[in-house]
């Protein structure tokens, strides 16, 4: 492998040479201009070209120090993660996760993929994402180019991300250290979106990389506040990654019963309230409730009948009409809601006019009577108007033949039960947020179907679970 490499490198790097001048007059002119003013490029007659070469000559040098550090699988799974939750850290288009993405793939490509001992798997969920891919790619046609780039970018980019998570997780103890990343990561991040959101309410200190910060105050049960962001662009963002690991943390809160375990668990929670978004506060909820049924199921009989007595005592009570009128009754929180049904309705009204044909990615956001700018809040609806609705069937077959296994999976009996009972909790919290955020090309989303694909492959390989 190690000559074959070496003989491969002068070759590879000419074809990009020649492909990039080919290239450089078609694409440079799409991007904005703020990126050759940062890069002091804006005379040049090559703009594409000079970044390239050095991102691949960075990544050549990346590769060979990486071959010598076994734990570069792990190692590029948790940049991925941490770059996932400080993706405000950016600079015109490109934000901090796209750096990280660029870098984990040309190692990649520089260590593993020439590698002909190591095969590489395109399991159902790599098909799904190649499909949507190809259907944004086939847009091009009806859309304008520079809106169709951007939004086509996004979709290869969280195919992207689903397939490299699935190539270097390739054995469960990668997967469990890869979750537990997951854990600490999101703790450290709610952590951060805590202490912003305090500063912020006790008038100490805003600071925000929501853009524009005005739009990241939201009126709720406390008041016209800050929601927490953390190092995010989104508070919704910030919050999913939260709500991803909050199974991971309850499951190890249920092994440990360790005081550090119930703190970590308590800031994930903490971290998704302060970030005000009601979609991730009420998925949080349902997790919880749905966790004890996959971590004790023989007990599943006593639980459903206390959840069914609270909630009966709670409406006769009028609990449940004060806490209404605390959350979404006056306070204002739910104000979103109309615009999103609006949003919805249109979204209907295009899947009518042509069911087959799109809007393009991101295409939308200009279509008649959408004066927001902004996509259908709703995975599902998203892809079918943007992509058509053979879009929105392709990524809802995807979802449910995910859950459908990992909940098989989380059936069987050993050490692969619980990390699978795990991702089918964090797909499934993905397929509820999906209910109510534009998601089709969210990278924490396909951070998470990509680990999940990724553990039905270790079972693949090894059914037995002797290794």
């Amino acid at each position: 492998m190690s000559r074959r490499w070496h003989l491969a490198q002068p070759v590879l790097l000419a074809l990009e040479a020649a492909a990039v001048v080919i290239v450089d007059p078609l694409v440079s002119p799409l991007l904005p201009h703020a990126l050759w003013r940062m890069t002091g490029l804006v005379a040049s007659p090559l703009q594409l070209t000079p970044i390239l070469l050095v991102v691949a000559l960075a990544g050549l040098a990346l590769g060979r120090v990486s071959r010598r550090w076994p734990a570069f699988p792990l190692s590029a799974c948790i940049a991925l993660l941490l770059a996932a939750q400080m993706n405000g850290l950016r600079s015109g288009p490109f934000d901090l996760f796209d750096l990280a993405l660029a870098v984990v793939f040309l190692v990649w490509l520089a260590t593993r993929a020439l590698d002909t001992d190591r095969p590489i798997f395109f399991p159902p969920l790599l098909v799904a994402a190649g499909m949507l891919v190809l259907i944004a790619i086939l847009h091009l046609a009806i859309q304008n180019p520079v809106r169709w780039f951007i939004g086509t970018f996004g979709i290869v980019r969280a195919a992207l991300v689903a397939f490299l998570m699935i190539d270097l997780v390739r054995d469960l103890a990668t997967l469990n250290r890869a979750l537990r990343a997951f854990l600490v990561l999101a703790v450290a991040s709610a952590v951060v979106g805590i202490v912003q959101f305090m500063l912020a309410y006790l008038g100490i200190y805003v600071f925000t990389l929501i853009s524009p910060p005005e739009t990241a105050f939201k009126p709720t049960p406390i008041g016209y506040v800050m929601r927490a962001s953390a190092l995010c662009i989104t508070a919704q963002h910030y919050s999913s990654f939260l709500v991803y690991a909050l199974p991971i943390g309850l499951w190890r809160l249920a092994d440990r019963r360790r005081w550090r375990d119930l703190l970590a668990v308590g800031l994930i929670l903490t971290g998704i309230l302060v970030s005000w978004n009601f979609g991730a506060v009420i998925v949080a909820m349902v997790l919880t409730l749905v966790f004890p049924f996959l971590r004790w199921p023989h007990l599943s009989l006593h639980f459903a009948l206390a959840i069914v007595a609270v909630m009966a005592l709670a409406w006769f009570t009028g609990l449940w009409q004060v806490l209404y009128d605390l959350s979404f009754g006056d306070a204002g929180v739910a104000k979103g809601v109309s615009q999103r049904h609006t949003l919805f309705g249109l979204g209907l009204e295009k899947i009518s006019r042509n069911p087959l044909v799109g809007t393009g990615p991101q295409g939308f956001a200009a279509y008649d009577g959408n004066f927001w700018g902004r996509p259908v809040h709703n995975a599902f609806g998203q892809a079918a108007t943007e992509l058509g609705v053979a879009g929105a069937v392709v990524l809802g077959a995807a979802f449910f033949w995910l859950v459908g296994r990992l909940a098989s999976a989380s059936l069987t009996d050993g050490a692969r039960r619980a990390p699978a009972a795990i991702l089918l909790l964090m797909v499934l919290a993905a397929l509820q947020l999906a209910q109510s955020e534009p998601n089709l090309d969210h990278v924490n989303t396909w951070l998470v179907l990509g680990l999940g694909q990724a553990l039905l492959l270790i079972r693949q390989r090894d059914p037995d679970g002797t290794s």
